[in-house]
């Protein structure tokens, strides 16, 4: 019986059949575990993004222009859990790529380019929170509509045109002599250059991290401040309903004092999220610096970056946790409230506890 020779192809393609492509690095048990927990992750970061998305789209109240760049956030999120984590999943588990170097490099540019969409979302967040909470005043005038949509369009494209050398794969020679040292022939790899990894992956990253933290330590100190001042409004607007019974006189300053509540609200939910964010991409980002050559941490690579890839599906949890009236929206979307009233598009979100 003549001997086959099989090649790198075949390789991949005959071992797709059993379920791995190299030699075996998880048993069965802990590939099932692996595959089921993953997919509960991508099922609650789509899902749990669905349902922000739902939520701003559907309730009148929520269509603030703070929520807006929120939903644009959640569309990104949406797009982490059905075009980037399937894929890393199935490179996680099985150690091989099936789907041919066009997707290859598709699943890297769409990593990346929605990684940094994300980041520039955050950032725009963080700036309509400084005004907001900073400069009240001014907000209308700093934060239009116009204001809103030329970040949202920065957000978006700027990471796509920063992230389209990955897509069109214009210096293949990053790669060449590389294929040859890992197990499987057909593995999803790309190769960048060591400047280039700290200059584009990891400057951008940094940048943000400071440029969040100052805005958010200025953000803390005018939000303690205004704290003191709510406190002190609350006992006025208290001692004037006990002296009189008409109300008419107190309206002006329950006013203010709800409107700086709300807007502290939106400012510690969005804070929240930012933190969570950096805090999740962070050890993805140390392994870089530290590793940029990546040799012996293909491992941290790939547990570090399923790390960051968690804070896609914690938004909607922070969001429910911290804020009521996205809170009583999902409460109104999950129980399919909104389907049962014609007036559900302006039902009071914020009464409900």
């Amino acid at each position: 019986m003549a001997n086959r020779t099989v090649g790198p192809y075949d390789h991949c393609i005959d071992s797709f059949y059993h379920l791995n492509c190299s030699s075996p690095t998880f048993s069965m048990s802990e590939r099932t575990a692996a595959l089921s927990a993953i997919t509960t992750l991508i099922l609650a970061t789509v899902l749990g993004n669905l349902l922000i998305i739902t939520s701003i789209a559907y309730f009148r109240q929520l269509q603030t222009r703070t929520n807006i760049m929120a939903l644009s956030l959640a569309v990104a999120d949406l797009l982490v859990g059905l075009t980037v984590m399937p894929y890393s999943m199935m490179k996680a588990v099985y150690k091989c790529w099936f789907y041919g170097q066009f997707f290859c490099n598709l699943q890297y540019f769409l990593d990346y380019m929605l990684t940094n969409s994300s980041i520039m979302h955050l950032g725009c967040i963080a700036y309509d929170r400084y005004v907001a909470i900073c400069d009240p005043l001014r907000y209308p005038q700093r934060v239009t509509n116009h204001t809103v949509v030329t970040m949202l369009l920065i957000s978006w494209f700027g990471p796509a045109l920063f992230s389209s050398p990955i897509l069109v794969n214009f210096n293949p020679e990053w790669s060449r002599g590389n294929i040859e040292i890992i197990s499987c022939p057909n593995q999803c790899l790309f190769f960048v250059s060591t400047w280039l990894v700290s200059v584009v992956g990891v400057c951008p990253y940094v940048l943000s991290l400071l440029t969040m933290s100052y805005v958010y330590a200025r953000i803390y100190i005018v939000a303690r401040r205004q704290g003191r001042q709510i406190s002190s409004v609350s006992l006025q607007v208290h001692a004037q309903q006990q002296q009189q019974q008409q109300q008419a006189e107190p309206t002006n300053i329950r006013q203010k004092w709800t409107a700086m509540k709300r807007e502290h609200s939106a400012a510690k939910t969005l804070g929240s999220i930012i933190g969570v964010y950096l805090l999740s991409w962070l050890p993805f980002y140390m392994v870089v610096l530290f590793f940029p050559n990546f040799q012996n941490s293909s491992a941290a690579v790939r547990i570090t970056t399923w790390i960051g890839y968690i804070s896609s599906a914690i938004n909607p949890v922070l969001y429910a946790t911290l804020n009521r009236p996205f809170r009583s929206a999902f409460v109104a979307v999950i129980s399919c409230k909104v389907l049962s009233s014609t007036r559900a598009r302006t039902m009071d979100l914020s009464g409900v506890k």
